[in-house]
């Protein structure tokens, strides 16, 4: 059987299994009855039009279970896991479905001190809906308190800044219609800043489309178009951010490690010398943050993991290629607003442009190929092919890397290839799909 939480949370359509409305009910009443002594939960949603029905029907359930929740409205999920830390909450509830279209939408669960709900949680909270028998309620507009919250994470957002002096810089932000558009152009405003906005008229249903941190097109041609330093581009639930130079040209997330990397670095605020890195980011990354003395830890793709290795190394900085930036002093979760703060506060002090700040970050030429398996069989024991697989590793020893793994969503193996030089990155990755046809197919 599925298991009902993904990555990221319960996904789906609103309506279908497992987002119809005894699964929510369920999902509600299971979280509050897990936390007991009556629980309090602060709920935050995007833009989408389902996001009042989720919320209502969690609430309804939560309820039940002898909880309140509290509703604070369209609010980032940085925002909710600022608010379930210092509120007084039991947990925080997010429901997005991020960069997803609209039509899709999602329900994650934030722990009292603002991190994502454990496995082990879900996994309590997942028995209890299985057993759970079809709920019986009601959903009257009393289930569901509000309360505005948004100065509460603004002032935060500004805190951020601190003394610098961020009147002068030009920027273009899309919020790709999603739950950074208020917010966003309010906190910019406050701190002076020069600011261009698109995508900032949600009407429920033109969340992310084509807009935002997956669709930085536009926000290019504006950055360019309207002489701006910078632009950012943040996704439906705002935890993540890309970035465009003056030159209209992308910087993602290896880019903003890179440069936040240094800065921390070279004034004695990186704790342990070392960053957190998924298994996608660049080797370049490695390699260039080692001429600066400063590790780079690598985890397993999602922020959950990141967190988890930052714990482990005790360090403040991880992150994704996708932009999903953790910034641990001052929140335990992706903030694409407080990233694009402090990437400003970086531009703003060092006096370089973005393109420059980057300029030290060589990215290597990569190959990824997929190649197309009837079972996931374990690698470990098809022994040809990872002795190809660490022949390979040995030609690319300090100059390169190679990452084999199945896709979570398909049956596909994924073979990447990095190295200094893109025609030798290709041949061996075609030479390792070849032993995977040959020895996996």
């Amino acid at each position: 059987m599925l298991s009902m939480f993904g990555t990221d949370g319960v996904r789906g359509r609103p309506g279908q299994k497992p987002l119809d409305a005894d699964t929510v009910v369920s999902l509600g009443a299971a979280v509050a009855a897990e936390l007991g002594n009556a629980p309090r939960a602060v709920c935050g949603r995007d833009t989408r039009d389902s996001g009042v029905w989720l919320e209502q029907h969690f609430a309804a359930g939560f309820h039940s279970g002898g909880g309140t929740v509290v509703s604070a409205g369209v609010m980032p999920t940085p925002g909710v896991s600022l608010i379930a830390s210092s509120q007084d909450f039991n947990a925080g509830v997010v429901i997005s479905a991020s960069h997803n279209p609209y039509p899709d939408n999602g329900i994650k669960l934030l722990q009292a001190t603002g991190e994502k709900s454990s496995r082990d949680f879900e996994k309590r909270i997942e028995t209890r809906v299985r057993r759970s028998a079809n709920p019986v309620y009601e959903l009257p507009n009393k289930s569901v308190r509000t309360a505005d919250y948004s100065d509460l994470y603004s002032d935060h957002l500004i805190q951020i800044v601190g003394d610098t002096d961020l009147s002068g810089i030009s920027i273009a932000i899309d919020c790709g219609h999603g739950a950074t558009s208020s917010i966003a152009p309010h906190v910019m405003d406050q701190l002076g800043v020069s600011c261009v906005k698109i995508h900032a008229e949600p009407n429920g249903r033109n969340i992310n489309q084509a807009s935002g941190s997956t669709h930085p097109e536009v926000l290019q041609r504006a950055v360019v178009d309207g002489c701006c330093q910078l632009g950012f581009g943040f996704d439906g639930d705002g935890d993540r951010v890309i970035l465009v130079d003056s030159k209209g040209e992308i910087v993602d997330g290896d880019g903003v490690l890179f440069m936040a990397a240094r800065y921390l670095h070279a004034s004695n605020q990186l704790r342990a010398d070392g960053i957190v890195a998924t298994v996608m980011s660049n080797f370049g990354l490695e390699v260039a943050l080692a001429e600066s003395g400063i590790q780079v830890y690598r985890c397993q793709v999602g922020d959950w993991h990141v967190r988890e290795e930052m714990q482990k190394r005790a360090v403040c900085v991880g992150g994704e290629q996708s932009g999903h930036i953790i910034f641990s002093d001052f929140l335990p979760t992706g903030d694409g607003l407080a990233t694009a703060l402090l990437v400003m506060c970086i531009v703003a002090q060092s006096g370089q442009t973005l393109d420059e700040l980057v300029a030290d970050l060589s990215i290597f030429p990569q190959k990824l190929l997929n190649v197309q398996v009837k079972k996931k069989r374990d690698l470990a024991s098809v022994p040809e092919f990872m002795s190809r697989v660490r022949k390979v590793e040995q030609q690319l020893a300090g100059h390169g890397r190679v990452l084999v793994r199945y896709s979570g969503t398909e049956s596909l193996l994924r073979i990447m290839v990095e190295g200094p030089e893109q025609c030798t990155v290709d041949r061996l990755a075609a030479e390792l799909a070849a032993c995977a046809q040959e020895r996996l197919v």
